[in-house]
C-alpha cells in the first residue's frame, strides 16, 4: 500500500511538473513557425512576378494577333514591312509575296519585343496570308 501511495505522489509531482512549455521548446516552435511563414512570403513573391510575366505576355501575342487579322482583312499587294508600338511592345514585320504554281499569298513574318525584369524579351510569328 505505501508503495501505490508513494507512486502516486510521484505521478502527481511530475504531472504538475510538466504542466506548462519550457522556454526552450517554445523559441523551437516558433522558429519552426517562422521558416514556414517566410518560406509562404517568397512562394507569394514569385507566383506574383510570374503571374505579372504572363500578363505582359499575353498583350504582346494580342498585339501581334491583331496586327495578323488587319493583315488579312487587306489585299496581299497592300501588305507592307513596318514597325508599330503599342504599350511599350515594339512589333517589326516583314512581307514578302509568294508566287508558285500552286500557291500564291504574301508571306508575314512578325517579331514582337516586350520588356520584361531581366531585359526586353522577343518573340517571334510566322504566317501566309492567301490571295
Amino acid at each position: 500500500m505505501r508503495r501505490e501511495a508513494l507512486s502516486r505522489t510521484r505521478l502527481a509531482s511530475a504531472a504538475r511538473n510538466r504542466r506548462g512549455m519550457t522556454m526552450i521548446e517554445l523559441l523551437v516552435a516558433l522558429a519552426i513557425v517562422s521558416i514556414g511563414v517566410f518560406g509562404l512570403a517568397g512562394g507569394a513573391t514569385l507566383v506574383t512576378r510570374l503571374t505579372g510575366g504572363g500578363t505582359i505576355q499575353t498583350r504582346a501575342a494580342a498585339i501581334a494577333n491583331a496586327h495578323i487579322e488587319q493583315f488579312r482583312s487587306m489585299s496581299c499587294s497592300s501588305v507592307t514591312s513596318g514597325t508599330d508600338t503599342v504599350r511599350s511592345v515594339i512589333t517589326t514585320w516583314t512581307s514578302s509575296a509568294i508566287t508558285t504554281s500552286a500557291r500564291r499569298g504574301t508571306s508575314v513574318s512578325m517579331t514582337v519585343q516586350y520588356p520584361t525584369t531581366k531585359g526586353m524579351r522577343s518573340q517571334v510569328y510566322k504566317t501566309i496570308l492567301p490571295c
